[in-house]
């Protein structure tokens, strides 16, 4: 029959759309005077608009298959797949609720809608473009009017004449002074050229001579020879520095002394800077949990305290490193106000070398 046919004919009829539109660069569907789809015609038209192509199907299957043809070719952007399964959906609808006969009426009311959406996405179209094209024409009128009146008042009013005419006459007068000045030779200048001009040739060796010796480049010149280094004994151990800790004041009975404490922790390597530093919070956790401890029922401050802290927290801190790096530890307590460790955890640097002496 026909109409099992026709999804085949239709899609090869849109496919030869297509291809030639691909190769002749011109739209598939007809167009208006304007310039844009002529959806009436493409929907309409007796011999080959959509609705007449709907018309001939025999079976709900071959409308189905038709109509989904015909939605996906309109509907063809990337954002377009929403409106593409709405469409499905109010199909499969009006197919359920035919029973069993071929809703041709309902088919051709719902390509009658989308008809109707797209002549009106023209005309807005249109209208978006014929404003932008006033605009720009009263743009353009406006700067036509605004040059022809700044002439106008030029010639009308003499004031404005005279003006400009004594703005180019200036400007035309320190041209020819910039020319004239940069032209002239002084006397230097005359000097220099007869002396150059009543002088020897020069010796060429003897120029050669005078010259100093260049330097020779960096790949001529010897490497020194390596040496290696060997710390001094008599330098600062090597160290971290860590942020102040705050004293628990408030759970023992003294009341004066130190707030504040600065570790210290002494290390065999610089290389275990960074082991150590990655303990940074697991460090401040062991230093509150001991210091909190020492400090509960003392009734005056006692650095022997910040002592046994620092005896106590050693050893727990090597237990967490895979090497025991750890040597000793320091609570010192500030000597200056400015003494502030420029980093959470870091290798202490010359400023605080007082504390480890």
């Amino acid at each position: 029959m026909i109409g099992e046919w026709l999804p085949v004919l239709w899609a090869s009829h849109l496919k030869k759309n297509v291809l030639k539109m691909a190769e002749t660069n011109k739209p598939a569907f007809p167009q208006t005077p304007d310039g844009v789809t002529d959806w009436e015609k493409v929907f309409e038209d007796p011999d080959q608009g959509l609705i007449s192509v709907i018309r001939t199907a025999q079976t709900s299957e071959n409308l189905r298959a038709c109509m989904m043809i015909v939605i996906r070719q309109l509907f063809t952007r990337d954002d377009d797949e929403l409106q593409v399964a709405q469409l499905t959906r109010q199909l499969d609808d009006l197919l359920a609720q035919s029973g069993g006969a071929v809703p041709s009426d309902a088919a051709i009311a719902m390509l009658r809608q989308i008809k109707t959406q797209r002549q009106e996405m023209a005309q807005a179209y249109l209208a978006d473009k014929k404003r932008k094209k006033r605009r720009k024409n009263r743009r353009s009128a406006a700067g036509s009017a605004s040059t022809k009146n700044a002439i106008y008042l030029l010639f009308k009013n003499p004031k404005y004449f005279i003006g400009l005419g004594l703005v180019l006459t200036v400007l035309l007068i320190g041209v020819i002074a910039a020319l004239v000045i940069g032209g002239t030779p002084t006397t230097e200048n005359v000097d220099r050229t007869e002396h150059a001009a009543g002088q020897e040739p020069a010796d060429p060796q003897k120029d050669i001579a005078d010259m100093p010796k260049a330097k020779p480049s960096q790949q001529d010149m010897p490497l020194p020879a390596f040496t290696p280094t060997v710390r001094d004994t008599t330098a600062a151990p090597v160290a971290i520095v860590l942020r102040h800790v705050t004293l628990p004041r408030s759970l023992g009975k003294w009341k004066r002394g130190p707030t504040h404490v600065m570790p210290f922790i002494f290390i065999t390597d610089e290389r275990a800077v960074s082991d150590v530093c990655r303990q940074f919070p697991y460090i401040l956790s062991i230093l509150n949990v001991e210091l909190s401890k020492a400090f509960q029922d003392i009734e005056v401050f006692d650095e022997q305290v910040l002592a046994g802290v620092a005896r106590r927290v050693g050893p727990i801190l090597n237990s967490r490193l895979e090497e025991p790096v750890i040597t000793r530890i320091l609570l010192a307590i500030p000597m200056d106000s400015r003494d502030h460790p420029p980093a959470k955890c870091a290798l202490a640097s010359d400023t605080f070398t007082k504390y480890l002496k």
